[in-house]
């Protein structure tokens, strides 16, 4: 029994010897501001393949790479990821027109506070919705998409570049 006494002296001693006086209580705060929505994607040329000049029409493909959407504006939000693609210009001769390009997201990758669902986008000639999202809370998405170009028959030979511009609203 006495070494419980002693025991709960001891408690009693150190909370005495810890508490503040009164009138010492001090309200702290901070503040969260929303931030942006921001669409990221590669900036550096990428190839979609080579392939061989035909009599026949095909289609090539390829990745351009990663691209993120970040909304960090907090609470229930909705966003539209968006695409453009200017004509495929070779050196000479006819362009391959934005009208025969076509993207696909694939599979999206999403924090637990998004949807994002892929939005079929089979012509770029206009800026062309490609993922929408549904958020409840700072959140980001993110796919690899593909990018087809129909090449037309008896298209000569050469390097076709064009500009593929990302968007979000």
């Amino acid at each position: 029994m006495r070494k419980l006494l002693l025991l709960a002296t001891s408690f009693a001693t150190l909370a005495a010897a810890t508490a503040l006086p009164a009138g010492a209580i001090t309200p702290a705060s901070f503040t969260l501001t929303a931030g942006a929505l921001a669409i990221t994607s590669p900036t550096s040329s990428v190839s979609l393949g080579t392939q061989g000049a035909s009599n026949s029409s095909s289609t090539i493909s390829g990745s351009i790479g990663v691209v993120t959407v970040s909304d960090e504006r907090g609470g229930p939000t909705t966003w539209t990821a968006s695409v453009i693609a200017s004509a495929f210009t070779p050196a000479a001769g006819p362009a391959d027109p934005a009208s025969n390009v076509s993207y696909s997201a694939g599979p999206i990758t999403a924090s637990a506070l998004v949807v994002a669902l892929p939005v079929a986008a089979p012509n770029l000639t206009g800026v062309s919705p490609v993922v929408t999202g549904t958020s409840t809370g700072v959140s980001s998405a993110s796919w690899n998409p593909t990018i087809s170009v129909f090449v037309p028959a008896n298209f000569a030979p050469g390097v076709y570049t064009a500009t593929i511009t990302s968007s979000v609203a």
